[in-house]
């Protein structure tokens, strides 16, 4: 009789636990496949060349200022629809992390327009770039938006394809504009040659990269490290095993990650 008590015992703590196992998963959000729903369009135009974006805000119900998070797609997503960058897993990833923080921030998504890269050198080019287009959205939306917290502003940007892309860009913003992010990341790309050192030791920066990433050349960014912590510069480099460049970039957004980049301010 004894053992008839200790296994209906055993079975019905058995049974709690999986309920309680249950009830828990429940209680975790699930990923959206999608999020335009949650974005408003716009459009930035400044000598004669226009910049599509995504606006997406959140309010946790606090007095203090937004975050502004700019995040720079891959090159899959360029193009004029407004709306290839929101459907790529990095882009969503990083507004499942904010939504689910209840961190009080902006989002913004703009999207390059097709013939044009985020990584455009102004030193070489012969027209407006795109990180002079961006850098003058960027100052437009800050200079309109006082509930806008300037010394929290941050970029994020990962390359999908065989481009420097978005991440190129982060690169290209925080070296064109040292004064500016509080923050950044770049998956899949290094820095090239036309990157100041100096500059980007002016904001700390976390590159993500692949171990087997055909385009990333290991020594050359190793010593660029080397190189900025030189400078007095703080840039954590995190590797990570994946098969392609796509699963690096839905990877490499993790809650961990994007908490050390929210960590700084200006």
């Amino acid at each position: 009789m004894r053992t008839k008590f200790r296994l209906l015992a055993l079975v019905l703590a058995v049974a709690t636990i999986s309920l309680q196992c249950t009830k828990d998963n429940d209680d975790i959000p699930s990923i959206p496949t999608t999020i335009d729903e949650f974005f408003k369009a716009g459009t930035f135009s400044h000598e004669g060349k226009i910049l599509n974006y995504q606006e997406c805000a959140f309010d946790n119900s606090t007095q203090d200022k937004s975050a502004l998070v700019v995040v720079l797609h891959g090159q899959y997503a360029n193009g004029s629809d407004n709306e290839s960058q929101l459907h790529q897993d990095a882009m969503i990833n990083v507004w499942y992390y904010l939504k689910t923080h209840n961190i009080k921030a902006v989002m913004l998504a703009p999207q390059c327009p097709t013939g044009c890269e985020w990584d455009e050198n102004s030193k070489t080019a012969s027209h407006l770039t795109m990180s002079e287009l961006l850098k003058a959205m960027l100052d437009n939306y800050l200079r309109k938006n006082d509930n806008v917290d300037a010394s929290q502003v941050y970029i994020l940007g990962y390359s999908d394809a065989n481009r420097p892309a978005g991440a190129g860009g982060v690169w290209r913003m925080i070296s064109d504009y040292p004064e500016m992010f509080a923050a950044a990341m770049a998956v899949a790309a290094d820095p090239d040659d036309t990157i100041s050192v100096t500059n980007v030791a002016k904001t700390p920066i976390l590159s993500v990269k692949g171990v087997s990433d055909v385009y990333s050349v290991a020594p050359l960014l190793d010593s660029f490290i080397d190189m900025v912590r030189d400078e007095g510069g703080v840039i954590r480099e995190d590797v990570i095993r994946t098969a392609s460049r796509e699963d690096l970039c839905r990877e490499a957004f993790s809650a961990e990650r994007l908490d050390w980049v929210m960590q700084y301010r200006r």
